[in-house]
């Protein structure tokens, strides 16, 4: 098939299924559409590539300071002599750059398994039955549904359009919606604007259904021609803004500071070259070169674990985002309902239906309750699979069980016409021709059926709908929405054959009423406690539905969202905007609401300086998911449009991931703080100690690869398992942290000065004490080097909790932490007492007295750390940060 060289909206929607060996209702055999997947490949774009293996591990070495390392590797063997201490330097280097390579290529993983839980999916016709799957594996041939709110999959010829409109902004550059029809074209050669009855990649459904043959796939589609032009570079979170920017700043203090150094080292009389070493090393140990690479892991497993428990996150800074959320704003139907939608009530011939009956026939006139059943059976897109399970939209789905139950027969009744249902209409009609003759079929909200109708259907037959009349329906409705049923009323009228594809209000007028609808959705189980939760984390909820306001506030007593006021449509479209912003924090349910009033709550919101999370699920709740801080999307209803706009993808659809997801944010952000100001306090008295022993002593207190060592083994795997740090039992106990405070606010640097003084304090000790003993410089400095690894390791236990003291048993919860620890102790043992490593370390064998006098020097700073963070960590610290 030469499917780039037909002018596919020139032929009939039969001749395209010929040309492409399918079949218009039963689709591809899945053995053929594998065939076709082999010779046409995978339905994707050109995409930006992230960095191969060899490249990632090459980028390690791309930095100044390890070509420094490097230069300095080169002048020990060549100019010095000092064949071993260059190849150790060198053997750091590269141990150095072993681990950020495997750091950044699980990190890459990372982001490349979030992107396919991501993927975008198609439904499609296989073996004759409708499934979702992954658009990559869409075929030439294959035939697909669409439904209002999908991205088009891939280029398709239509087959089938009911009121269908497609935004085609991406390729033509015009907004709006273009209608499409089935019909051929014949003539050409047309624009792309232009040719209507063809799909095109990257185009939105923006109203409508319909139903196309699969043409042209990945780089084959219009869209592939011109994938170069829509490639999106990675955009850094705010976190790693800031901390790209402190890098920086902290690059150019270490390297004054090893000037200062190298100079010192120089006016004590020690050799340039050997204080050039030390100068070089100095400033490697000053900079946190893991720090990026904690970040970046952190976040990444973070979203991992995050994916696991159903909140798939579209954008790294919503990780961030998550930990300051202040107001929730969710839907009800399906977010804090279970979606099974079942009904349970019919009004109808003035007599109210128990529909949980096991048999409904004979409550009232058979005509009423055949016409009741026919209209939730034909004015219905949901349909039964083979294994006889209900697809569709659950008031649907619920509408077609009553059907069944109402004895009506699915029968082969043509639609002829279609007004699909919208937020905005809240209502849809058909046209089905019925043993000859032409019927409007209509659903929808009562306070929108209910003045369409003009005649009602009684047990003696058709009578006048009074005024009288339809104020009784309306209380009926209401008080069914008061005991918390959603209601839908049904209504049915003859149509002619003049109002095929005639306007809405044309067709939905004159209609004879047949009954009330009650339907229920009982709350899910885990939702009260996830409210309680919330509020325990000082953070709002608000309820918004479009259902009716009684049902609505019957639901949110139900769950314990009646703190606040209930607001009906009528009340918002009352209120202006700068009064919505007055009373938004004092409501906590809104009722009857279309897409346009959640914009204007979630701008409310913002001009109160609240963090928002908004949920959305249909196409026009994109802009609204789109303007809140924390955009989230349903991903069993949700539509492709609001996924994409969405930062937060909830697979479940369940309101308690969202606050489940808000405490996994707010751990990962702890521990990317915990992680970097252990950082940046190790490496500040790893200066501290070469500026202060330089003052006192001609030599400096460690030798370069000593201190690149130290670097080594308590920055890399200590910070990498403090990114792991489970979280503390009431991190939801707290008030939100405030989006405005920076992670390395002065408080922090501070934190990370005074402890770094105090590690510096216990190496000067270790120092001293091995001077005062007489064993001379070389053991000195081995107690001093041993004690620094060790009080850097045990520091990390101080951040297992910034309040509660490092002696309680919580210390010990995080077993990465431990295995982090243990193993770069064995490590300095063998550094210490193995002799091909001393020779290599300029170390000697500590006896029990240098042992006793570096744990005591390594265990002062930890307990006086402990002491003061006890103390007065409440002086320093935002007080929202308090933990117990």
């Amino acid at each position: 098939m030469g499917l780039n060289d037909r002018d596919w909206y020139q032929l009939e929607a039969d001749e395209a299924v010929s040309a492409l060996e399918t079949d218009a209702a039963s689709g591809l055999r899945q053995a053929e559409a594998e065939a076709r997947l082999e010779r046409y490949g995978p339905n994707i774009l050109e995409e930006h590539k992230g960095p191969g293996p060899l490249r990632i591990l090459l980028s390690q070495f791309n930095d100044f300071l390890i070509w420094v390392l490097l230069a300095a590797t080169v002048i020990s063997i060549f100019v010095l002599n000092e064949l071993v201490d260059g190849v150790a330097i060198l053997v750091i280097v590269v141990i150095n750059a072993v681990l950020g390579f495997v750091q950044e290529y699980r990190a890459e993983n990372a982001l490349a398994a979030l992107r396919q839980l991501a993927a975008p999916k198609a439904t499609v016709i296989r073996d004759g039955s409708p499934m979702e799957m992954e658009a990559r594996a869409l075929v030439p041939g294959d035939i697909i549904i669409i439904s209002v709110g999908d991205h088009i999959p891939a280029d398709a010829r239509l087959l089938e359009a009911v009121g269908l409109r497609v935004d085609e902004a991406t390729l033509t550059g015009e907004s709006g919606g273009t209608g499409k029809r089935v019909p051929a074209i014949e003539a050409g050669p047309l624009a792309l604007g232009d040719q209507r009855n063809m799909l095109f990649a990257g185009s939105v459904a923006v109203s409508g259904r319909g139903r196309a043959v699969v043409v042209a796939t990945g780089a084959s589609s219009e869209m592939g021609q011109v994938a170069e032009l829509i490639q999106v570079a990675d955009v850094k979170t705010p976190l790693q803004l800031e901390l790209r920017d402190v890098g920086a700043k902290l690059g150019l203090l270490a390297l004054g500071i090893s000037a200062v150094v190298f100079l010192a080292g120089l006016a004590r009389g020690n050799p340039p070259i050997a204080m050039f070493l030390v100068a070089v090393s100095l400033a490697v140990a000053a900079i946190p070169e893991s720090l990026p690479a904690v970040v970046t892991i952190s976040l990444a497993l973070g979203v991992q674990l995050m994916a696991r428990s159903n909140a798939i996150i579209r954008k790294l800074h919503a990780v961030e985002t998550l930990g300051a959320t202040t107001f929730i704003c969710t839907d009800k139907t399906g977010t804090l309902t279970r979606n099974q939608m079942t009904v349970v009530r019919l009004f109808a011939a003035g007599e109210l239906i128990d529909m949980e009956k096991a048999d409904v026939e004979g409550e009232v006139r058979d005509e009423v309750l055949r016409w009741a059943g026919r209209v939730s059976l034909l004015c219905n897109d949901a349909v039964e699979a083979p294994d006889g399970t209900l697809i569709g939209d659950p008031t649907e789905t619920a509408l077609l069980a009553a059907a069944d139950k109402m004895g009506v027969e699915p029968d082969t009744a043509e639609r002829l016409y279609e007004l699909p249902f919208d937020s905005e209409r809240k209502r849809m009609s058909t046209i089905n021709r019925l043993q000859g003759r032409a019927w409007v079929l209509s659903k929808g909200a009562s306070e929108v059926i209910l003045p369409r109708c003009t005649k009602e259907l009684t047990a003696e037959g058709v009578d006048e709908f009074t005024d009288a009349d339809r104020r009784r329906m309306e209380t009926t409705a209401a008080e069914l929405a008061g005991q918390g049923y959603r209601t839908l009323a049904l209504a049915f009228r003859e149509a002619t054959e003049a109002e095929i594809d005639a306007p809405a209000e044309q067709v939905e007028r004159d209609l004879t009423f047949i009954a009330i609808v009650a339907m229920v959705d009982p709350p899910r189980p885990e939702v009260i406690a996830a409210i309680q939760a919330a509020k325990d984390a000082r953070i709002r909820v608000a309820m918004v539905t479009g259902d009716h306001l009684l049902t609505a506030k019957t639901i949110a007593s139900q769950i314990g969202l009646d703190w606040g006021r209930a607001l009906s449509v009528a009340d918002l479209d009352a209120t202006s905007d700068e009064e919505l912003a007055g009373e938004v924090e004092g409501v906590s349910v809104y009722a009857r609401v279309n897409p346009a009033h959640k914009l204007r709550i979630v701008n409310a919101l913002k001009r109160n300086d609240e963090i928002v999370a908004m949920t959305g699920d249909g196409v026009n709740d994109a802009p609204a998911v789109k303007r809140a801080d924390i955009g989230v999307a349903m991903g069993l209803i949700g539509t492709d449009v609001t996924r994409q706009a969405a930062d937060m993808i909830l697979a479940d659809d369940n309101f308690a991931t969202i606050v489940a997801a808000i405490r996994e944010g707010r751990r990962i952000f702890d521990n990317i703080r915990k992680a970097i100001l252990f950082l940046l306090s190790c490496n500040a008295s790893e200066v501290l100690i070469m500026l202060v022993g330089l003052l006192f002593v001609a030599e400096p207190a460690l030798l370069p690869l000593q201190i690149l060592w130290i670097n080594l083994i308590t920055d890399g795997l200590p910070a990498l398992a403090l990114g792991t740090d489970p979280a503390s039992t009431l991190i939801m106990k707290r008030p939100p942290r405030s989006p405005k405070e920076r992670i390395l606010a002065p408080a922090r640097l501070l934190q990370a000065g005074w402890q770094g003084a105090l590690i510096m304090i216990g190496g000067i000790i270790a120092f001293a004490g091995g001077l005062s003993l007489g064993h001379g410089v070389p053991a000195a400095r081995t107690m001093v080097f041993s004690a620094m690894v060790l009080t850097q390791l045990l520091h990390s236990l101080n951040f297992r909790s910034e309040w509660r003291t490092v002696f309680s048993v919580s210390t010990l919860a995080n077993r990465n932490l431990l295995l982090a620890i243990g193993g770069s102790l064995v490590l300095q043992g063998l550094v210490v007492y193995l002799p091909p490593l001393q020779r290599v370390f300029d170390t000697m064998p500590l006896d029990a007295t240098e042992l006793g006098i570096v744990a005591a020097a390594s265990i002062i700073p930890i307990l006086l750390i402990d002491r003061v963070k006890v103390t007065y960590s409440s002086r320093l610290l935002p007080g929202n940060e308090r933990e117990a």
